[in-house]
């Protein structure tokens, strides 16, 4: 089972007789489950006849995931970032007549992502940590994905389930490769595989009875005027993502300063080269617009996903998105559908670390 811990989780606890109700939960990313509960939760019930007790585990969940590093895998399967993944134990315990007695215990996957509220409460969404759909990435025949990472498609985070496997199939010649998805837990599965970078390719997740679970299309895209701009987001799966931005970007900077009015070394007679007012701390915010070019409306949802994103990448560097409203562009509305964003460099242009 899996929890999106940026949506909150309930934990209920309605027993016949119960005077209250405890959670214990066992925290992790590594290893074996703690001896010790990393956090104890109880209350009492509101009533007598209201005993339903309800806990929100999600906040204490969130503390043991971070993306400070990104994985970008070739042509190999590899292990989640254990960080980006928290595996949670939950004990429920009953209070009658003073004593706690425990009810149940589960195990669960915890990842930093959310269901919408129209998915209810606590959603167990898909296994692949990406929505079905057609994704395109930036092709250059002069290039080689096997060293230059921003030429990579991506990758998909895949919940292992036992005897399923990933299937490609090019484009173009219809020619397949099958690909074991490891022995993991949680693991990484390139998007794209190398054979088929010039082509594309479909990729299929298949279970041990070889049915077809879920289906995507990845197309390249070459672009000869512009440099596209490759953005990493944690989407709503809480697992990175890729998009390219393909056309036209543009950077602009922005300063800020304390200004002072300066003392005069001499007053008479004084210096006219020394000014009357005086700036410190000045430093530089940049950002950058860009634009995905003209594409499908399919794009929709992920751009709807990258605005609810909480950590986003600008060719590996830290960015918040500065644009705070967007339009859904409908093709029945919109027959060339281009996003434009802006998004604002996370740091100083000049280094202010201490």
């Amino acid at each position: 089972m899996s929890i999106f811990a940026r949506s909150p989780y309930i934990v209920d606890i309605d027993e016949t007789g119960q005077e209250g109700g405890m959670v214990q939960l066992f925290l992790y990313n590594t290893g074996s489950v703690p001896l010790y509960p990393t956090h104890t939760l109880n209350k009492l019930v509101p009533s007598a006849t209201n005993t339903k007790l309800y806990f929100n585990i999600s906040p204490y969940i969130r503390e043991y995931l971070n993306f400070n590093y990104l994985q970008t895998p070739y042509n190999t399967i590899g292990n989640t970032v254990s960080d980006q993944v928290c595996k949670v134990r939950v004990k429920r315990y009953k209070l009658v007549s003073g004593i706690y007695t425990l009810l149940d215990t589960t195990d669960y996957l915890a990842y930093d992502g959310y269901g919408y509220y129209t998915e209810g409460t606590n959603p167990d969404l898909s296994p692949q940590h990406l929505d079905e759909g057609t994704y395109f990435y930036h092709y250059d025949p002069n290039g080689d994905p096997s060293t230059d990472e921003w030429l990579r498609g991506g990758h998909i985070t895949f919940e292992n389930q036992t005897g399923w496997f990933a299937r490609y199939t090019n484009l173009k010649t219809g020619a397949i490769s099958t690909l074991s998805t490891g022995s993991g837990q949680i693991v990484d599965i390139p998007r794209v595989n190398a054979l088929f970078y010039a082509d594309g390719n479909k990729l299929e997740f298949l279970n041990a009875s070889l049915s077809v679970k879920a289906t995507y299309y990845f197309r390249p895209l070459e672009e000869c005027r512009y440099t596209p701009v490759v953005c990493d987001f944690v989407n709503k799966y809480g697992a990175w993502s890729r998009l390219f931005f393909f056309k036209a970007s543009n950077d602009i900077m922005n300063t800020q300063s304390t200004v002072y009015n300066l003392m005069q070394s001499e007053l008479s007679p004084y210096d006219v080269l020394e000014g009357q007012r005086k700036e410190f701390n000045l430093n530089g915010i940049e950002s950058i617009k860009v634009n995905t070019g003209f594409i499908g409306e399919y794009i929709g949802e992920e751009i709807r996903q990258l605005m609810l994103s909480e950590r986003i990448l600008l060719d590996s560097k830290p960015v918040k998105l500065s644009t705070r409203s967007q339009e859904r562009y409908k093709v029945v509305n919109t027959k060339t559908i281009n996003y434009n964003l802006e998004f604002e460099f996370a740091y100083d242009t000049i280094n202010s670390v201490i």
